[in-house]
């Protein structure tokens, strides 16, 4: 973070009254927007040297985490679908972050008491298909990335180079294994670990102190902006029409919780049946697509907040930490503070939404499974200076904010460090001190009283507007 930036966040949070500043301080950003993206400079290809690849990624396929009410269950087969993919076995370890036996999941023991689905699979397993996907990601990266090519990033594993990082779930645990798996090749792996006498280690957190998503139980503002989305936002006017249209057509009464149709719920289970090639009931065929837009917009108002005065601070909580993240990945390196050249983050699909939010890159589509968002460094061979590009699923995307400061590589584009830096450092990256005195505010209370001022006033204009109608011009 600049020290501009710490300095004007610290005065503004000094009590209560100053977190009206804070406020005032995220909207103050440029408003930057998704329609403000230009073509890059056109330049002379740089001779650029690939340094360091960040990867974080969406688990692959699973069973769904929440079911349908009113609806014939679908069958998960767990003879089909719990086997292990044979490619991806070998011998790991999962740490705690501070090198420490991991934590007990949490979330694991939620999902237990869910009990099994029909077909002996447990609620949010990465199936057989997610481990193919994921392994597949994984040989895509190696495509690109390892081998004895001049410009890859490593020919074999090497574990002072390559750092793994998973949320603490059984899928994203098994995401990363398969990931791995197809980057290096099992075999290479299992042989590093008979050579060294050391198991592969993945590192994960615990629930209050994960921020490789947008984490509720690290921030009670996090958390309500969450509630009003994913709880409250059944409710909402826009979602209305919509909802009891499709509890109509199921035969719900939609009076209480368990009677409502909850649309980020409804495309879970569509989107698990969808990818195992399981029946999706015929009486919901034609709502496929209402059930999959409404769900997008929920997921994004639980992200962002569903009114544009909380837009910045929400989107900052849910990805700010994260960011923080692989900028301070790309300082270690510059710095020679930390060698690693290839991190992956096993994480999901919120993972991902709040940072294609943030970056202003896709705010109309669910990020698939074993979707991938990666930023590679890159060292000009003449100038020694540096350059990134960020990729989403395989293809270069230009940050809209950043459009201008972007220089031709060919048929691609790359965005010089420095700017890339400063536009993490000043707009995104929101580090601890900074995320705790925002979570323990009262930030969404002084934004609350700004809307209603506003709309206040707006209905004032409407009525005075409507007076003057009624009178003849000139009158």
């Amino acid at each position: 973070m600049s020290s501009s930036k710490q300095k004007l966040v610290i005065v503004a949070l000094g009590g209560l009254s100053g977190v009206a500043g804070a406020w005032t301080y995220y909207r103050r950003r440029d408003g930057e927007g998704r329609k403000s993206q230009k073509q890059p400079s056109k330049v002379e290809n740089l001779d650029l040297n690939l340094k360091q690849v960040q990867v974080i990624f969406r688990h692959g396929a699973r069973t769904p985490l929440h079911l349908i009410p009113a609806i014939e269950e679908a069958t998960y087969d767990k003879k089909k679908w719990k086997k292990s993919f044979p490619p991806t076995i070998y011998d790991y370890e999962v740490l705690n972050i501070d090198g420490k036996q991991a934590p007990d999941s949490k979330y694991e023991e939620y999902y237990k008491k869910l009990g099994l689905l029909k077909g002996g699979c447990p609620h949010g397993m990465l199936t057989y298909l997610g481990q193919v996907q994921t392994y597949n990601l994984g040989r895509r990266l190696r495509k690109y990335y390892i081998g004895k090519l001049p410009g890859r990033l490593m020919s074999e594993f090497d574990p002072d180079l390559v750092y793994l990082r998973t949320t603490n779930m059984n899928r994203t645990k098994d995401s990363l294994r398969c990931v791995l798996a197809g980057v290096f090749g099992a075999e290479q792996l299992q042989e590093h670990t008979e050579k060294t006498g050391q198991k592969i280690t993945f590192y994960t957190a615990t629930q209050e102190s994960e921020h490789l998503f947008p984490n509720p139980h690290t921030c009670p503002v996090l958390k309500r902006i969450n509630r009003a989305a994913i709880v409250d936002g059944v409710d909402l006017p826009e979602f209305l029409e919509d909802r009891q249209e499709i509890e109509k057509v199921l035969g719900m009464s939609g009076k209480d919780w368990k009677s409502k149709i909850h649309f980020i719920s409804a495309r879970d289970d569509l989107a698990a049946r969808a990818a195992h090639g399981l029946h999706i009931p015929k009486v919901l065929v034609p709502y496929v697509t209402k059930i999959t837009e409404n769900a997008v917009q929920m997921f994004s108002y639980s992200f962002i907040g569903q009114h544009e005065l909380q837009n910045d601070i929400a989107s900052n909580l849910s990805s700010g930490r994260m960011l923080e993240l692989f900028r301070n990945a790309l300082r270690d390196f510059i710095s020679d503070t930390r060698p690693v050249r290839l991190y992956l983050y096993s994480a999901h699909d919120s993972s991902l939404m709040a940072l294609l939010l943030a970056l202003k890159l896709d705010d109309k589509h669910w990020p698939p499974f074993a979707s991938d968002l990666l930023f590679e460094l890159y060292q000009c061979n003449n100038t020694k200076q540096y350059y990134v590009i960020v990729r989403y699923n395989g293809e270069a995307v230009v940050l809209p904010k950043l459009a201008k400061k972007y220089v031709s590589i060919g048929q691609e584009s790359a965005v010089p460090l420095k700017y890339f830096m400063k536009y993490l450092n000043e707009e995104k990256v929101m580090e601890s001190k900074e995320y705790r005195k925002v979570c323990e505010s009262n930030i969404l209370d002084i934004i609350a009283e700004e809307i209603e001022k506003r709309e206040g006033l707006a209905k004032e204009e409407e009525t005075e507007a409507e007076e003057m109608s009624d009178n003849p011009a000139g009158m």
